[in-house]
């Protein structure tokens, strides 16, 4: 089923919330790794798209759902205002008003991937983005190390329930 020719279904609204950001991931991961294979998931596009203001990920999401007539609302921290404590309001409003997370983990912290486990324990569906190390083989010529590593490669998964739900 192609996601992008159907019509939008009446029922339950999907409000996909997303929480983190990757700065170095390409327009092509998005696509290609992360959305499409959501929306073959979801079997359907979003009604609404809530995410953080900042990062190289949330304005290829905001430019995919433009494209694709999804609502999109880019949600600003005011740092000002709130100063360290911006970011943490606005991911709860996110985390509020989201029928479905996409979640991205960082490197450095595991913060949000134990958010997203919580959430799913409260009966959200959560969707994992990574980055994984995918090893290349060791070329003949290559000078040193035993292995190459790409920079970039991520993975995106859904998390369940141990018994499976």
């Amino acid at each position: 089923m192609d996601f992008l020719d159907e019509p939008r279904q009446v029922g339950q609204p999907v409000v996909l919330g997303v929480l983190g950001t990757h700065s170095t991931v390409r327009k092509e991961d998005i696509h290609e790794t992360i959305l499409h294979p959501l929306m073959s998931v979801l079997g359907r596009l979003p009604d609404k798209l809530l995410l953080p203001d900042e990062g190289q990920s949330s304005a290829y999401l905001t430019l995919w759902a433009e494209r694709h007539g999804v609502d999109a609302h880019p949600l600003k921290a005011d740092w000002t205002k709130f100063q360290r404590k911006a970011g943490i309001l606005r991911d709860a409003r996110i985390l509020k008003e989201a029928t479905h997370l996409l979640v991205f983990v960082g490197p450095r912290s595991r913060s949000y991937e134990q958010t997203g486990i919580r959430q799913l324990k409260k009966g959200k569906r959560v969707f994992l983005v990574e980055r994984v190390s995918k090893t290349l083989e060791r070329s003949p010529d290559f000078p040193k190390g035993n292995r190459v590593v790409d920079p970039n490669p991520i993975e995106m998964y859904e998390i369940l329930l141990e018994d499976g739900s």
